[in-house]
């Protein structure tokens, strides 16, 4: 079993302690239950986790926690789906997505748009507005998402489903040709991937082979 690191485990808990606060938990009881939820993983500590859900601008009742959607990328009906879980969904139909992160970001990315769409599909939205909450630095990056742009971002979404199903097709043809058909690309997502040395050993092997 692949170890859970901190930034995951603190993430779990925050994010449930959240969620137990907005459903009318007591806060000191919420914040157990998130320590819980990350079986008290032992580079997490108690009050870490206290000082960022303390900095949540959170009240009982104010919206739908952990919303899930599946949603076919498009109208084909072998079309793949996209999944995932909306942190908060008010009834207006904005949405937030809670942060743990040490750095914080103005922009909005892939993840957010993808939500946005996502929120317009299932609640006839045709101008969503998302929010980046960054709770360690209470801070908020608000955005309003178009139609077009989200059209924009579910498409980038059907091209790499796409992509992902036809390598997977040659792999059953060709599963000797694995490294090749899915070759390492490094980027600064490696810092979160459980599986970041065992790319660099093949890339270093396959420049051992060229020299």
């Amino acid at each position: 079993m692949e170890k859970v690191s901190k930034p995951l485990a603190l993430g779990k808990a925050v994010h449930k302690a959240i969620e137990k606060v907005i459903e009318g938990m007591a806060v000191e009881e919420a914040i157990f239950e998130g320590y819980a939820e990350c079986n008290f993983h032992p580079e997490v500590s108690y009050d870490e986790i206290t000082r960022l859900v303390k900095n949540a601008p959170v009240s009982k009742n104010m919206g739908e926690t952990e919303v899930h959607f599946c949603l076919p990328l498009s109208n084909d009906k072998n079309a793949p789906k996209i999944q995932g879980y909306i942190d908060l969904v008010t009834d207006s139909g904005a949405f937030t997505d809670w942060k743990t992160n040490w750095k914080p970001y103005g922009h909005a990315n892939r993840q957010l748009g993808l939500y946005a769409w996502a929120l317009s599909k299932m609640k006839g939205i045709d101008l969503v507005e998302g929010s980046l909450y960054f709770l360690r630095f209470k801070k908020e990056y608000k955005y309003f998402f178009s139609q077009v742009e989200m059209e924009d971002y579910r498409q980038w979404a059907l091209n790499l489903a796409n992509e992902i199903n036809f390598k997977l097709d040659l792999l059953d043809i060709m599963s000797e040709k694995v490294d090749e058909i899915f070759s390492p690309t490094f980027s600064s997502a490696c810092q979160h991937c459980p599986f970041v040395l065992e790319c660099h050993k093949k890339e270093k092997e396959k420049e051992r082979k060229l020299l």
